[in-house]
């Protein structure tokens, strides 16, 4: 069963960044919003490239799920206000056919994590890059929501995306941004949608 914690002590070992469930952030985060600075990461071994605005550090577990460990991997940058994650989880053929209900738990998971259940979570059309020469587009669909904790207020927006591996299994990507919330509530969407987040969510890229 996938849990929340499964990232905890890695993310408490990522400097300032600590894990409260999977992405939520107990530190002090600043305000400001920083000249982001992308480059792009070649995650080969994980089948995806993706710009980020610095390099991202990178934690692995196991992840138990049907009597099977499977791979999961963490890239993550924090750039002040900014939290940006993509999660790898590694399906393999023999248990391919249960990857989309392994898929489902993960969606469940952070959304009741975030209380987003309650709160019926705001929906964004979006598009990634298929690698190849024409560059063609998947179309995804982003998640916007407000996550409670003691700590304050976060602004959340994240998207799963389900590719085929070349090997019979698949690989589940989950790309995430976490933000501060300002104290106008109104820019809630502008400000999670703002043009400054299209590099890492419009080309992402993968195999």
């Amino acid at each position: 069963m996938f849990s929340l914690r499964m990232f905890n002590r890695a993310m408490q070992s990522l400097g300032s960044v600590k894990a409260v469930g999977i992405m939520l952030v107990g530190a002090a985060i600043l305000s400001c919003s920083p000249k982001l600075d992308w480059r792009t990461v070649n995650t080969e071994r994980l089948g995806y490239t993706a710009l980020f605005p610095e390099k991202p550090k990178q934690a692995e577990r196991n992840l138990p799920y049907a009597g099977l460990e499977l791979q999961q991997t963490l890239e993550v940058v924090q750039i002040d206000d900014a939290i940006m994650s993509i999660t790898t989880i590694a399906v393999p053929s023999s248990i391919n056919a249960q990857a989309g209900a392994l898929l489902e738990q993960v969606q469940k998971a952070i959304l009741q994590s975030a209380n987003a259940l309650q709160t019926q979570p705001m929906k964004h059309p979006s598009q990634y890059v298929i690698a190849g020469p024409s560059r063609s587009k998947g179309l995804a669909e982003d998640y916007l929501f407000e996550i409670q904790n003691p700590s304050g207020k976060r602004w959340m927006r994240v998207r799963w995306i389900m590719r085929p591996d070349g090997e019979g299994g698949s690989r589940i990507y989950q790309q995430s941004l976490l933000i501060l919330a300002p104290a106008n509530a109104k820019v809630f969407q502008s400000e999670l949608t703002a043009e400054k987040w299209d590099p890492f969510f419009d080309e992402f890229r993968v195999q």
